[in-house]
Order: C-alpha cells, then sequence, then structure tokens
C-alpha cells in the first residue's frame, strides 16, 4: 500500500511522535510512505521522503496513493480546500485530544464551544475519523456523524537501550538518594495537573519529584513547591529529547492529568515496567484496570497520597502487571495492524483492491 501522511510539522509533539511512529511500523512491514509538512520545524527524522508544503500547494492526489492520513488541524483544512470532487484516494484523519475540554483550558470555557466546532467542521470532507478509545468515539458522536467514526489505540516505539547522559543521571541519583523518586515527562501546562503532586509531598517525606519536560507552568509550579517547603524535593530536569529515558530512573510514573486524548508517556511507563499512579479519568479506566495502575480522585490530596502510597507498596506487582498489558493490547504490532484494517476496509470499499500483508 501507498500512504500519504500530512502533518502540521516534524516536531516532536505528542500529535507528530504517533504519526511518526505510524510511518515507521507502515515501512518495516513493507509499505511505501511519504509525508508532507507545513512548518519548518523538523526535531524527528521521519525514514522516507518528506516535501514541505503550504496551504497554496498542489498535492499530487493523481500520484498513486492508496491512503492519504492527515494529522492535525492545518492538514484537515488542506483536504477540505483541496481534495478534488469524486477522488478515489481515502482521506482519513485522526482527532488526537477532547477538543472541547483541551480548547476550554487553551482558550476558555465559552470560547471553546466556537473554536472546538471550527475544528471539528474542517473534518468534513473526510472519509474516515479515527480516535484514540472508545470513550472518545461517544464523546465525539455528539458532534460527527456516527458512521465516520473509528478507533485506534497508539503505542510508542521506545529504543529502550537508550540512557541519560551521564551528568543527567548523576545529578538525578543524587536528587533521589534513598527516596522514592515521583517522574512526569510531560509538557508543563494546567491541562496536565502536575501540581496536585506537588501538593501531596509535604505528606510524603519519603518521596521525591523528578519532571522532565518544559512549558509556561513551570515558574508557577517552581513557586508553589517553594511556598509548601518542598523546593528540595522537586527537581526541574526541562525538556529532553527522548524524555522516556528518565523513567529508567524512577520508581513511579505519575500522570495527574484532568484530561488526555491517550496518554503516551503512561504507555512508555508500562513498556518500561514502571508502576503507574494518575487520575481518575475515562481514558485511563478504558485502557488500564485497578490490577495495573493505581488512580486518584482529582484535586484530592489524601486520594493522591493513598494512591501513592498503596504504589509503592504493591510496586513490583502492578508494574509486571501494567507490562503485561502493554504487550497484550498497546504494543507496536497492536497499533500497526489496528491501522492497516482501517485502512484496508477504505480502499475496498473504494476500489475493491485487496492488500494483504
Amino acid at each position: 500500500m501507498r500512504i500519504a501522511y500530512i502533518l502540521s510539522s516534524l516536531a516532536n509533539s505528542g500529535p507528530i511522535i504517533v504519526a511518526y511512529d505510524l510511518v515507521q511500523l507502515m515501512i518495516r512491514n513493507g509499505h511505501s510512505v511519504e509525508v508532507f509538512y507545513f512548518d519548518d520545524k523538523t526535531d524527528l527524522d521521519f525514514p522516507c521522503a518528506t516535501h514541505r508544503i503550504n496551504m497554496k500547494s498542489r498535492f499530487p492526489f493523481s500520484g498513486g496513493f492508496d491512503m492519504i492520513h492527515c494529522h492535525g488541524l492545518r492538514p484537515d483544512i488542506f483536504m477540505l480546500l483541496r481534495k478534488p470532487l469524486g477522488c478515489k484516494t481515502p482521506v482519513v484523519t485522526t482527532i488526537h485530544s477532547y477538543m472541547f475540554s483541551d480548547h476550554a483550558f487553551k482558550y476558555g470555557k465559552w470560547q471553546s464551544k466556537i473554536t472546538a466546532r471550527l475544528v471539528l467542521a474542517s473534518t468534513v470532507r473526510d472519509d474516515k475519523i479515527i480516535l484514540l478509545s472508545k470513550h472518545m468515539m461517544d464523546y465525539y458522536s455528539h458532534y460527527l456523524p456516527a458512521k465516520k467514526l473509528t478507533y485506534a489505540y497508539n503505542s510508542r516505539l521506545c529504543d529502550l537501550s537508550l540512557k541519560p547522559k551521564e551528568d543527567d543521571e548523576r545529578n538525578i541519583l543524587e536528587f533521589k538518594r534513598n527516596s522514592i523518586l515521583l517522574c512526569s515527562v510531560s509538557g508543563l501546562n494546567h491541562r496536565k495537573g502536575l501540581h496536585q503532586i506537588i501538593q501531596a509531598l509535604p505528606f510524603l517525606p519519603d518521596f521525591k519529584y523528578c519532571i522532565v519536560g518544559d512549558g509556561k507552568e513551570r515558574q508557577p509550579l517552581q513557586e508553589l513547591a517553594q511556598t509548601l517547603g518542598v523546593a528540595d524535593r522537586v527537581l526541574f530536569v526541562g525538556r529532553k529529547p527522548a524524555g522516556f529515558r528518565f523513567l529508567q530512573l524512577a520508581d513511579i510514573f505519575v500522570m495527574p492529568s484532568y484530561s488526555e486524548g491517550f496518554p503516551l508517556a503512561m504507555l512508555e511507563a508500562a513498556s518500561m515496567l514502571k508502576a503507574i499512579v494518575c487520575s481518575d479519568i475515562p481514558v485511563f479506566r478504558e485502557i488500564f484496570s485497578e490490577q495495573e495502575i493505581v488512580t486518584f480522585e482529582l484535586d484530592n490530596t489524601n486520594s493522591l497520597r493513598d494512591a501513592l502510597i498503596t504504589a509503592r507498596r504493591e510496586k513490583e506487582k502492578l508494574a509486571a502487571n501494567v507490562h503485561q498489558k502493554y504487550l497484550e493490547s498497546y504494543s507496536p504490532e497492536c497499533f500497526y495492524r489496528r491501522h492497516f484494517k482501517i485502512y484496508q476496509s477504505l480502499v475496498e470499499s473504494k476500489s475493491n483492491t485487496k492488500y494483504h500483508e
């Protein structure tokens, strides 16, 4: 199968990482891939031909592609404007977040009702809309045609041989000493809820917290740690390439998010045999059970404290269980097969041409 992926950029960010992993898997399984992108951000080195485009670019709809897959608003708008009438090539898009919730954090509750609907309107000419979970399908069924919706769980391709640099590793181990080390790998914004972990630290004297990532919330988080008297137990590492490397040094991975499309960093932790504590939100409940992760009630410090204590006590069992679930349901092979099944169904419905692995 010959596949075109249209992306906003080649930046090292969540939705682009998903596309990056998918491109690698498609190529490994013998498919031909090309990537088209807008912004001149090229953090990720895609293993295929890449082409920078803009909204006025001509797209080779007659160039022999069997499938076109968009990730992001501008790719969707590009397809909305450029896709020819009667186009024989199936076009799919992936929505990576709960749009109304995500936009409420970015723009405000009332503004999000307008901005999110405008984004969703850009998918009107797509043949299929891939969502990241069954819960997300139900969420979007109120706004988008149900017959267009399907889902595919994410995965992560992590090179587990990668290690933190010697200076970084020495710094973190010196910081950790004999404590239980919590770790997040995340952008620093309010939606990620990292302040909740800092608020729990005064009640967990033998715990420390390492944050890998950066963003506009860094200074407020540092000020909160200072105010609560735990600044010496919170380490801000900053943004690092392949941030999952730092999970090797942690005891427990924490993800206290208010909203997530699908938690890539959580999959990284599961693949690395780490116990996980996360907020009790629908997507986390769908993908892992209480035998595999420990959840806490949002904005409830007592609930979070108890969850972290439970995770410390049952660390090995939780790590083994969540790793097994990752292998069974969220491995790269599962990720590839689900997308190929979606692609194959669309191609066959358009042309009656059958593709086999």
